[in-house]
């Protein structure tokens, strides 16, 4: 039987790229803040893989894994060059509970203390208990709004222990973002597989 010669090359170019193409996994990225010298070992997937980078798209969101001073940190963050705010997100791994992690559980690393001393100047000459309530409103004030307009939700602690072990024995994970009067994301997937744990294991992380 003969077939055409674009079906040919067609299927000669599908086995070329189904051979080439690096399959989607977990992959660990170390990373330090040039002024800081804090160092942040990531773990992530991404939308688009070469054989020796991963990049990741513009209003799409992924999970992701931090370990920061040895810190654990589980969340979803934007993706692509320009960030754009997550807010409240929705794990859930395989038929478990989903989890609901909220923006003001967000660690605030990179929000500049002075950010928080900008309105000194105008409450610096009232009485003392008028100044410490327009100082502590202020800087709970500023601390929501950065939490709210952070391109990554993520929590810490016991509750992101308590993720992570779910992952590491789980086989799927799905999530979304969530707002107040607002429609939700349409909901992210990938897989929990090998590579998981093998990037964990590169940032330190004890199974």
């Amino acid at each position: 039987m003969k077939y055409p010669l674009a079906l040919l090359l067609a299927l000669i170019l599908t086995g070329c790229a189904t051979g080439l193409a690096p399959r989607v996994e977990w992959v660990a990225t170390l990373k330090m803040d040039a002024f800081t010298d804090q160092k942040t070992c990531s773990v992530t997937v991404g939308s688009l893989y070469t054989r020796n980078s991963v990049y990741s798209y513009t209003n799409l969101y992924y999970p992701y894994i931090d370990v920061v001073n040895g810190d654990i940190r589980v969340g979803i963050k934007s993706g692509g060059k320009y960030k754009i705010p997550v807010g409240d997100v929705q794990l859930r791994i395989d038929n478990n509970k989903a989890w609901v992690i909220s923006s003001s559980e967000t660690p605030l690393d990179y929000v500049p203390k002075g950010a928080f001393n900008n309105m000194a100047q105008y409450y610096q000459n009232l009485p003392e208990e008028s100044r410490t309530l327009i100082q502590d409103a202020y800087k709970e004030t500023m601390k929501a709004t950065s939490r709210a307009m952070s391109p990554f939700t993520a929590t810490t602690g016991e509750k992101a222990a308590k993720i992570l072990q779910e992952m590491l024995i789980g086989k799927n994970i799905k999530y979304r973002t969530v707002g107040l009067n607002q429609a939700a994301s349409s909901i992210g997937e990938y897989k929990l597989d090998s590579s998981l744990k093998s990037a964990l294991l590169k940032c330190g992380v004890k199974l």
